[in-house]
């Protein structure tokens, strides 16, 4: 059979029994379905994602003039959520969303490992979801003066994490075992490869994570011997997971996202492809940050290993981008939004591991300041986020059937690149100002710059949303199997939105580029 062949069910062909539908908001109510499951994880992420950048914004606010814009307490409260949020509200779970619903095309399976897994996952991570944003609008953020309801945002981080690890053993469990025959490590697609990269460094930092909000916990519920239940200490115990090197943690599958896309829009295959998956998996080792907690290391940022972690993962980066300009120097770019939004990506990700290589060199001393680490923090977290917008305007046509509005991924383009150069750069240079007194006067305007980056982000978001649904209309052009008709990986061999089953019988893959060896 060809690639495009649906697979027959019972002896018939599974396309009239179950033929290509987008999965409605309804749909999601008792499915293991990975594509329902993944849509409403991509969905529910963004929305997120638009009132965590908006809280930031309104806690970077409030450091403006007098400071008088929210109480302190309310200020660091929203802070603090904003920043956790960001991680795992929308970041992590937009990539999972992506992965549950594209990896296993990628890989030419028929439906994601444990599906009901991957569902339950997804409602336990929702309902946790609630309940930390519940809990943290009364006064149950780390510190708050509401005991039960800090005990609640503690629970509901718990779940959160055991959610996001459950969803991700799906995953990876996927591109482990459901491989279509052919398909070895080396060949799988890039998003897949760094999905595995990455979902394997959270299994490996989250459930340390986990460990220290029991110890917050305990201490905190039953008023035990140690300082870890402590107000002034809870926060400092999980905030290393939005510091280097961790943070780089949550890029690692926005590599691999920007990879595929810079391969199908160019139309050439990635030149080294050995070198750059050796590229994305040195990245992620040098992003396991679970032993750098100044709460339990306070001289983990006088550590020669921590230094190092942070100037040699420029190195991996570095080899990253040589693939990429190899592809646009040997193929035709599209110029396209999901091209233009891994681009930005590109960008944001650079600046954000500069800004990184400057906080470790101590004689500039930068990591005494918070605002370059939250510089640093929105120019990393910005460029995973774009990642995963550029994702969602590259697959939307495979997952709605339909091609998406490109007006609405290129006005994307220029909120993400100033979201990131507003939200991030103009940070790092107030923290640059605590060292240069030239930059004194100007730090009010700069973190109002910095609210403004951030309030873009937010509106990125929606339009990531409004150019998803522009696929799902009525009226929309039928995407196809091939949405860009350059289609290298499995995922453009099946029916846009693919059928129950995904695929019929496929061909043996020779190499990382299915598709392409098809056409020849």
């Amino acid at each position: 059979m060809a690639l495009t062949d649906t697979r027959p069910e019972s002896g018939t062909d599974a396309s009239a029994v179950a033929p290509s539908v987008v999965p409605s908001p309804l749909t999601i109510f008792g499915t293991g379905d990975h594509k329902a499951v993944g849509m409403f994880y991509v969905l529910a992420a963004l929305v997120f994602g638009i009132a965590g950048w908006i809280a930031a914004a309104l806690a970077a606010g409030h450091e403006v003039g007098s400071g008088s814009f929210l109480t302190d307490s309310t200020s660091t409260q929203l802070f603090q959520t904003s920043n956790l949020g960001l991680i795992l509200l929308v970041i992590v779970p937009l990539f999972l969303g992506l992965a549950t619903y594209i990896v296993p095309l990628q890989v030419g399976a028929s439906t994601v490992a444990f599906p009901r897994a991957a569902a339950g996952a997804m409602w336990t991570w929702l309902l946790s979801s609630g309940v930390f944003i519940v809990a943290s609008f009364i006064d149950g953020g780390f510190g708050g003066e509401r005991a039960k309801s800090v005990s609640l945002t503690l629970l509901a981080l718990g779940g959160l994490i055991i959610a996001l690890l459950l969803g991700t053993v799906c995953v990876l469990t996927t591109a482990v075992t459901l491989r279509t025959p052919g398909m070895t490590l080396d060949r799988v697609p890039m998003f897949t490869f760094s999905m595995l990269v990455g979902g394997a460094i959270w299994l490996l930092t989250l459930p340390v994570l986990l460990a220290n909000l029991l110890l917050i916990w305990v201490d905190h519920r039953y008023g035990g011997g140690t300082v870890f239940g402590a107000a002034s200490s809870q926060f400092g115990q999980v905030a290393w997971i939005t510091h280097e090197p961790q943070i780089y943690a949550f890029l690692v599958p926005g590599l691999g996202i920007v990879a595929d896309i810079v391969a199908t829009l160019t139309g050439a295959r990635l030149g080294k492809r050995n070198l750059l998956l050796f590229a994305v998996g040195a990245f992620g080792v040098l992003s396991v940050g679970a032993w750098a907690q100044p709460a339990i290391y306070p001289a983990f940022s006088d550590d020669v290993v921590w230094q190092a972690m942070g100037l040699l993962v420029l190195l991996p980066l570095l080899l990253l981008l040589g693939g990429v300009a190899t592809a646009f120097k040997n193929g035709k770019p599209s110029l396209k939004s999901p091209l233009g939004l891994a681009v930005v990506s590109i960008v944001l990700t650079v600046l954000g591991v500069l800004a990184g290589a400057l906080l470790v060199i101590t004689p500039l001393e930068l990591r005494t300041t918070s605002f370059f680490v939250n510089g640093q923090f929105i120019l990393v977290i910005g460029a995973a986020l774009t990642a995963g917008v550029a994702g969602i305007g590259y697959w939307g046509p495979k997952m709605t059937g339909g091609q998406l509005a490109d007006g609405i991924g290129k006005l994307n383009v220029l909120l993400m690149l100033g979201g990131g150069i507003l939200g991030g750069v103009s940070l790092c240079v107030v923290g640059f100002s605590t060292r240069f007194s030239g930059l004194s006067g100007s730090h009010d305007t700069l973190v109002v710059i910095s609210a403004v980056g951030c309030v873009l982000f937010a509106l990125g978001s929606l339009l990531a949303i409004l150019g998803l649904l522009s696929g799902a209309r009525k009226g929309a052009t039928e995407a196809g199997a091939d949405a860009w008709g350059t289609g290298q990986t499995l995922e453009w061999a099946c029916a846009s939105p693919p059928p129950t089953g995904n695929f019929g019988d496929l061909a043996v893959v020779r190499s990382p580029e299915p598709l392409l060896d098809e056409e020849a």
